[in-house]
């Protein structure tokens, strides 16, 4: 070693004792932060970290600094130590400590300390000793969205691997508030939004991925190991939480995960786990599976282990357990078992995570997990009971005791649905959501009313109904978390019919279009059955008509039965009306006339008349109908006047809408609608056919054309130039029917657009702006439209823009003597600029001239006085005022002149 190299070595040995430096000061291997709440804005956080107790540096580890995210700070002592007695090389150290925030908001809960162990591959190259580590953890607190607790990580983030075999790991997380997890991999970092130096994705002959819902870590395959020493690999997994609240996924906390992977040179194959199954499980039913693993080296050993959230008493009541309680072997099988209770029943499922692991000199596991969902049970002993004009439906309190509100759902005829074996609910597309009961007031509140939303419902349909529970999560000790709400298995479907003791109304049907003598036919049944003790005959059927579903309903016309059996199915024209523009309900009221009263008995559900709307676009009408009938419109026909005058059907539909297109532009069309419905078919097999108004439309082109693609050439790089250049390409296919352009600028980004010019053709595609006001600034914005035959103006969806390019500067020198060649100071050949305001001092600080000219135009005198300024240098101070996109910015210019004569 020469002298040179001695001398450097005892300066930094010497600099290492004066300043009481480690120089082997790397340790971290891995860590992360959680919290759990304490109370209120009190949290108990916990920093999990793992050195090399080899190290020199790895006293430090006494202490860390934890960072709450508050801009306040904490020294923190070690709580627990251990150093596992398989691998002298890692010491686990824990820190809990408590923190009490002052108010709701986002806080980064984060450690650094230097610093992470030496050779690790995927950071700095393996320079990684003089590298911190760092691992930070998001804590949302927030009133409104209840209490947030951190996950919790069960599988230790230091994992072992074989070169050239498979890698799997899943870090074992679950969260105590049954929030929604999102896993990804991210780099590592040395501080907070610093990532370390040089980081890569560790490499791997396939693919290294993690499953963003389960967390599942697959190395495939990471390349062999060459040396007898192991390659280390950093790897970070960011955990982040979810809380739906009122449909939104609102992110509440996450925690990165700093983990270290070791792999080594070994020639040994994983274990290997058998399939594991999917659950969902009514809650208080026992979850059971077999677990099984085995190992392809025979002479090794396999064991299991158990882990997440089933397994944790302070999530589950009752935890799961694996029988035998340490099962050993090759091959090796325990039997999984959870019973469940009404605490455990979740939105998200549980994941019940199975560690295999042999007994090589270099461990290697195996990681599979059973996503287990555990339902609530359906509501039992459903009844539904007619009251009036609606039916009652009632059922039992939920068995556990712990729902929070009751849907009802409703369908016309049975569904037949058998709901699958995971299905939480009902299928929203067979039924509809009628009604929801809040059991937080009264809990044994345990049934619904329906009678259509007070309009009663109708004789001649098969009403059926479901119920379904809705739970809240749960902690262990039943205390309600704020979180995703589970429906329940949806109860068995009860039916029911409303006995017919009212007229029902088959048909309103439109027979003449006019504003003022239309007419329509007004058709109904019969009531079946009535207590004609209770009501005596005569009998009245007064029919009622409305221009709104909810009335005023005003008596047109009436018919009187002097017996029940007298009363039939019939029929009436209403006449005299506007069917042309307007939509009309009708209601028929059954009353009793004994003894001169007229007592009211009953009235028919409303309905109304078919009102057809029509929309013309280009080549096209597109029709739309609309009704509110007790029965089901279930099919529609289009009509068409033809060139004979009849109206003949051109189509056929099951939605409330019809597109007729291939039309000519500026003909008239005329159109009629006809619905085709029932009632329940097992109850009344006629057919309900009603007619909408007569309407007619003109297709006209309200389609847009497409916007030419428009490029700007400004002319910064011609001196002499002051024309904005504008080119257009039309889009192929997309603009055919342009006939002329308009041209649209706008000087300031904050402007509304003018019409600058028009082009009238279609064969001119550019444009040259010579405008005055360029002189003084190119800035601006153009957009340039097509207009095609009918008048529609493509969007504006081609600005572009330039801003100014100016140019000023100012000579430092002129020679005002009188002899014509530089007498005034003159600007440089300047452009684009629209003013100044400029003031030219002495050596003593004394203004001799200001002037707002562009041109400046100094002859060398004093302003004021008009006397000749001696000879010498002046100082200025130049405010050049440019206009740009964003509005007039002011640049200034300082510097000297000097005088010479």
């Amino acid at each position: 070693m020469s002298n040179k190299y001695s001398v450097i070595s005892f300066f930094i040995i010497a600099l290492s004792i004066f300043f009481n430096v480690d120089v082997l000061a790397s340790h971290y291997r891995a860590g992360e932060i959680t919290f759990k709440n304490v109370s209120g804005r009190t949290y108990q956080i916990t920093a999990t970290t793992y050195t090399d107790p080899r190290s020199g540096a790895d006293p430090n580890t006494a202490s860390i600094t934890l960072s709450y995210g508050d801009k306040n700070s904490e020294t923190v002592q070690r709580t627990t130590t251990y150093i596992s007695p398989n691998d002298p090389s890692i010491r686990k150290n824990t820190y809990v400590t408590t923190h009490t925030y002052s108010s709701d908001g986002l806080f980064t809960i984060s450690l650094a300390d230097p610093n992470r162990v030496g050779g690790i591959i995927n950071i700095n190259g393996g320079a990684s000793d003089q590298t911190p580590f760092y691992v930070e953890s998001l804590l949302r607190i927030d009133i409104g969205l209840g209490i947030n607790n951190s996950i919790i990580l069960q599988v230790p983030p230091i994992d072992r691997g074989c070169g050239g075999f498979l890698y799997v790991h899943n870090p074992g997380a679950y969260d105590p508030d049954r929030d929604r997890l999102h896993y990804e991999l991210i780099a590592a970092h040395q501080s907070t939004g610093v990532e370390v130096p040089n980081y890569a994705i560790p490499n791997f002959t396939h693919s290294l991925s993690i499953n963003d819902s389960t967390g599942e870590l697959i190395w495939n395959t990471p390349y062999p190991v060459t040396s007898i020493n192991p390659h280390l690999f950093v790897i970070a997994i960011k955990i982040s939480e979810y809380r739906r609240i009122n449909g939104i996924d609102i992110l509440v906390g996450y925690v990165v995960r700093d983990m270290q992977i070791i792999i080594e040179a070994c020639n040994d194959s994983p274990p290997v786990i058998g399939a594991m199954p999917n659950v969902c499980k009514q809650a208080g039913d026992i979850v059971q599976f077999s677990v099984s693993a085995s190992d392809p080296n025979t002479s090794q050993n396999v064991s299991i282990l158990g882990y997440g959230a089933p397994f944790d008493p302070s999530i589950v009541s009752f935890p799961a357990t694996l029988s035998p309680a340490n099962p050993t072997g090759n091959p090796v099988s325990a039997l999984f078992t959870w019973r469940t209770n009404c605490n455990n029943i979740s939105y998200e499922p549980y994941q019940a995570i199975i560690k295999a692991t042999d007994d090589y000199s270099t461990p290697l596991s195996d990681i599979r997990l059973s996503r287990i969902t555990v339902i609530g049970p359906a509501p039992i002993n459903m009844k539904v009971k007619q009251i009036g004009n609606g039916f009652k439906i009632s059922w039992n309190q939920d068995v556990c005791h712990l729902a929070s509100n009751y849907k009802i759902y409703k369908r016309v005829d049975s569904s037949h649905w058998v709901p699958p074996t995971c299905f939480r609910g009902v299928d929203e597309s067979l039924f509809t959501l009628i009604g929801n009961i809040n059991t937080n007031y009264n809990y044994s509140d345990t049934s619904f009313y329906d009678d259509g939303n007070g309009n009663g419902l109708s004789p001649l349909v098969s009403y059926c109904y479901r119920i379904v529970a809705v739970y809240p999560p749960r902690a262990a000790n039943g205390t309600i978390i704020v979180s995703t709400t589970s429906d329940s298995y949806a109860s068995a479907e009860v039916c029911g019919i409303i006995i017919r003791s009212k007229p029902i109304i088959t048909n309103v049907s439109i027979r003449n279009t006019s504003n003022i003598n239309g007419s329509l036919i007004l058709k109904w049944l019969k009531p079946d059955t009535l207590d004609t003790v209770q009501y005596a005959p005569p009998y009245q059927l007064i029919f009622k008509r409305a221009t709104s579903y909810k009335g005023p309903f005003t008596a047109f016309d009436s018919m009187n039965y002097s017996s029940f059996k007298a009363i039939t199915d019939s029929s009436l024209i209403d006449t005299n009306l506007n069917t042309l523009q307007t939509q009309y309900y009708y209601k028929i009221d059954f009353t009793s006339l004994a003894s001169g009263n007229n007592q009211f008995i009953d009235y028919s559900p409303i309905a109304s008349s078919v009102k057809a709307n029509i929309y013309s676009s280009d080549k096209s009408n597109i029709l739309s109908w609309s009704y509110a009938v007790p029965w089901n419109n279930s099919s529609f026909v289009i009509y068409r006047k033809n060139n004979l005058g009849i109206y003949d059907s051109i189509g056929f539909t099951m939605n409330d809408y019809f597109v007729d297109s291939g039309l000519k532009n500026k003909d008239t069309f005329y159109y009629a609608i006809k619905t085709i419905g029932y009632y329940s078919q097992s109850l009344l097999s006629k057919r309900l056919e009603n007619f909408s108004q007569q309407i007619y439309g003109i297709p006209i082109d309200t389609i847009r054309p497409c916007a030419p693609i428009l490029t700007l050439t400004p002319p910064c790089n011609s001196f002499n130039d002051f024309t904005n250049v504008l080119n257009w390409t039309p889009i192929p296919g997309c603009a055919s029917d342009v006939v002329y352009y308009k041209i649209y600028y706008k000087r300031l980004s904050k402007d509304e657009y003018q019409l600058l010019e028009t082009i009238n053709n279609n064969t001119t595609f550019q444009y040259n702006d010579t405008s005055a006001h360029l002189k003084q600034s190119i800035a601006g914005c153009y957009v340039v439209v097509g207009v095609d035959s009918s008048g529609n103006e493509s969007f504006f969806t081609n600005e572009t823009c330039t801003d100014n390019c100016p140019q000023y500067s100012i000579p430092n020198v002129f020679t005002p003597q009188g002899d014509s060649h530089n007498d005034l100071l003159n600007p440089f050949p300047y452009r684009f600029v629209d003013r100044i305001d400029m003031t030219i001092y002495n050596r003593w600080g004394a203004d001799v001239y200001q002037t707002f000219d562009l041109d400046i135009n100094w002859d060398g005198k004093d302003q004021k006085s008009k006397v000749e300024c001696s000879d010498g240098v002046y100082f200025y101070i130049c405010n050049v005022y440019e206009i740009y996109l964003a509005g007039i910015k002011k640049r200034t210019i300082k510097g000297t002149i000097q005088i010479l004569r």
